[in-house]
């Protein structure tokens, strides 16, 4: 059976969550929502951590 490895910048297998303290998450999520690092702060203090929730978030304030 195989180990499962953490995600490095290369393999970010975890895309459902997204953490605020990982520079190479905050620049794949700002890049993926098409928003600011500030804005993303912002849905993720709102929204919580889960990637569905910041989506839902950011296209109920329009940001997207």
């Amino acid at each position: 059976m195989g180990s499962v490895n953490p995600p490095t910048k290369r393999a970010y297998g975890d895309k459902t969550r997204i953490d605020m303290n990982q520079s190479y998450q905050v620049a794949y999520w700002k890049q993926r929502f098409g928003v600011s690092e500030e804005e993303l702060g912002e849905a993720v203090r709102a929204a919580g951590a889960l990637a569905r929730q910041v989506e839902a978030y950011l296209k109920s304030k329009n940001v997207r």
